[in-house]
């Protein structure tokens, strides 16, 4: 609507713009013929007897009157237009005044129809003025005009006038109109001829991109693969870097909570000895979420796995909150606890659902200058309802749609005074929807804003559908999980599978001679049996389980023990029970060498030897070229060993030791942050073999098929692109 009347708009101006002009024009050839018509008037008044002095002075006014307009014209066209009409209409009284003529007022009927042309209106006003004046002085006795052929002839005059400018005024629109449509349609074909100009050059640049798209291809390839080996190299690096310091705070506050007598006869105080205790649950938790991350830049996986065990809710929600109310302490913000009696148990992972709920009170608390952060937790219908409340300032509502995106901050400006980086909401929204719950937040400005999350009952929990059940589903017998059965000495490997293996119980065997025994008690559906990459494979004596047999290489600390020929292959983070066990494995140890260039890790590795009971003699060595010194100087019954030391290395020292006849028998164990394992299996290829004593039916064949072909994903390198399509 605004469109039309803006067009409609620019069309009559432009037809006043033509009409102007127009009248412009007749303006300055009416002053012309004017001052032809009065001058050659005056002079032949001239030889007149007796001169005619009042029509001589009239003829001059009028000839100036042309002059005037005519000057006018050329910086003033309005003003000259309306300059030459009433002028015009002057002249005619005046003339009507001094002549007693009856025929004077019909040079009105002229005067009416140029009038009508150059002013709008002016035509039809003097008529009307010359008829008011012609009537006034008949009927006065100053003048004998005949009246009627007076008022039919300027009537006729001044509307044949009107019509003519309605005429021209209507031509006029019409031709602007098509002057405007015949704009439109050359712009038209000028776009259409550089559209297909473009269209010509697009075409040769799409041929030129598919040539160089063809040998790009190739390079991406390339950088896709060293993108891959940085991307492992980073999680090999951050492994080490994350899991060094973590070792400390994880051992040394183990050791103060569990073995306080370890730093002699002091008191400790119950508060400190509850603050010590969650820095051990803190870490625990912050270990398990790293090995979750490693796990996922480690092996390429996309998205994540889930590790569901049946879970009480109340001490989960319990426990996260005792860690969180340390960010409490010190602030005028309360931390308040509202959990239900009847919470059910459900199968949830712990430490997903864990990091859901250390995020939200985490997010509360970093928004809430003062009040109250609240936890509840109820029961509703087939769902377990948790909320996190504070008072803090509130979302506002545009807002509210995109709070749980990624990198997503309703506060984008360099001067915020909360930090993060967006993620920790958008990690709730993902672990909740893995769990097929439902998460959501309510917020109003100046109020404050509550977060909710659903997990859903076994048993009584149903899609959201248009059925309504008028009484409650009872939940079915609960059937136990399938099994598996991982034969791997390393109890990291059971960890791994069952973090990745979704649906099934991971039941690790350490040895061999005991997998009838185990087959027997389970029933697994599988065997998984972890070997080292490249290594042989010897399946005698396990082939004759009645489940099938899946060979396959995961890192494992046995094999890479069994590859470096060390006694075992601890990764830090390491707890006082595992290097006790270890040492305990290997018999009567008296002297211990620690080999590490981490001073700290030599002292938690002292503190945790000392509190065993046992009178170990503990030296430390903080490099290579130390450690071997210290063990041709005196020959230490157990060596604990860092394999990422400067100058001198672990492998150094291992491949040093075992040329020395003197070291070759010295027992070693690798306490290592490294990915050695993962590096072994990249660089020797990691294999999968299936074994089934009765053999694979066709369709369970075609089956693993079909599976292993949507996992696995080709490589192709530059050498697989034809040779034209590098040209």
């Amino acid at each position: 609507m605004v469109r039309a009347i803006w067009a409609h708009m620019f069309t009559c101006a432009g037809d006043l713009v033509n009409l102007e002009d127009l009248r412009g024009q007749l303006t300055a050839r009416l002053a012309l013929l004017l001052m032809g018509a009065s001058g050659l008037a005056a002079w032949l008044t001239l030889p007149s007897a007796p001169f005619p002095l009042v029509a001589f002075c009239l003829f001059l006014a009028v000839f100036g009157l042309g002059v005037g307009v005519r000057v006018l014209s050329r910086t003033h066209a309005a003003l000259a237009r309306h300059l030459l009409v009433w002028g015009l209409l002057a002249g005619l009284l005046a003339a009507m005044w001094l002549f007693f003529d009856p025929w004077v007022p019909f040079f009105g009927l002229i005067l009416a129809f140029v009038n009508a042309m150059l002013v709008a209106g002016s035509g039809l006003a003097t008529a009307g003025i010359v008829v008011v004046v012609a009537v006034w002085w008949t009927y006065e006795g100053v003048r004998a005009y005949p009246l009627l052929e007076l008022f039919a002839g300027l009537a006729l005059s001044a509307t044949v006038g009107w019509l003519v400018m309605r005429t021209l005024y209507t031509a006029l629109q019409w031709a602007w109109n098509m002057q405007k449509r015949a704009d439109q349609l050359l712009e038209m074909a000028r776009d259409r001829q550089v559209e297909l100009g473009r269209a010509l050059k697009s075409l040769e640049w799409a041929n030129a991109i598919q040539r160089r798209t063809q040998r790009e291809l190739a390079v991406a390839r390339r950088q896709a693969e060293e993108a891959r080996r940085m991307k492992e190299q980073f999680a090999a690096n951050i492994s080490h870097e994350l899991r060094t310091p973590l070792n400390l705070i994880l051992g040394f506050s183990e050791l103060m909570y569990l073995s306080p007598e370890v730093y002699g006869d002091m008191r400790w105080p119950p508060t400190l000895r509850r603050d010590v205790y969650q820095i051990y649950r803190s870490s625990r938790h912050l270990l398990e979420m790293i090995d979750d991350i490693l796990d996922l830049s480690r092996f390429e996986m996309v998205g994540f796995t889930l590790n569901k065990e049946p879970t009480p809710l109340e001490p989960l929600l319990r426990g996260a909150v005792e860690i969180a109310r340390d960010l409490f302490r010190g602030r005028p913000v309360r931390l308040e606890v509202e959990i239900a009696r009847d919470l059910p148990v459900l199968e949830i992972d712990r430490t997903r659902i864990r990091q859901v709920l250390l995020n939200l009170l985490n997010n509360a608390q970093r928004f809430t200058e003062e009040g109250t952060v609240r936890l509840e937790a109820r029961r509703t219908d087939g769902e377990v309802m948790i909320s996190v409340s504070d008072t803090g300032p509130g979302i506002p509502a545009d807002k509210l749609p995109y709070i749980f995106d990624e990198f997503y901050q309703v506060d984008h400006s360099l001067r915020r005074s909360h930090g993060g980086a967006g993620l920790g909401l958008a990690i709730c929204k993902r672990f909740v929807q893995a769990h097929d719950g439902r998460i959501w937040v309510e917020s109003r400005e100046g109020v404050g804003s509550t977060f909710f999350f659903t997990l859903p009952i076994p048993g009584r929990y149903l899609p959201a559908s248009d059925l309504h059940a008028e009484h409650p589903v009872e939940p079915p017998w609960p059937d136990p999980r399938p099994r598996i059965l991982v034969l791997d000495p390393d109890p990291a490997v059971a960890a791994m599978i069952r973090r990745h293996v979704a649906g099934y119980d991971v039941v690790q065997v350490e040895d061999t001679d005991r997998l009838a025994e185990e087959v027997l008690i389970h029933h697994p559906r599988a065997v998984i049996r972890n070997v080292p990459p490249g290594g042989r494979r010897n399946s005698d004596g396990i082939t004759n389980a009645p489940v099938p047999l899946i060979e396959c290489s995961l890192p494992s600390r046995a094999w890479v023990a069994h590859d470096l020929a060390v006694a075992a292959c601890l990764t830090k983070p390491i707890t006082g029970q595992q290097l006790l066990a270890e040492i305990e494995r290997l018999g009567d140890i008296r002297e211990v060498l620690i080999v590490d260039d981490d001073r700290g890790f030599c002292q938690l590795v002292d503190r945790i030897l000392r509190t065993a009971g046992r009178a170990f003699d503990v030296r430390h060595a903080y490099d290579g070229e130390s450690g071997l010194s210290a063990m041709r100087a005196r020959r230490p019954d157990l060596v604990l060993l860092d394999l990422v030391m400067p100058g001198v290395d672990g492998f150094g020292v291992l491949e040093r030791m075992r040329q020395d006849p003197t070291l070759v028998e010295i027992p070693v164990v690798l306490l290592t942050a490294t990915s050695y394992a993962e590096d072994a299996l990249a660089q020797r290829g990691g294999q999968v073999v299936i074994y089934r004593p009765d053999g694979l039916r066709p369709v369970e064949i075609l089956r693993c098929l079909e599976a292993v072909i949507g996992v696995l994903e080709p490589r192709y390198d530059e050498r697989s692109v034809p040779e034209e399509a590098m040209g």
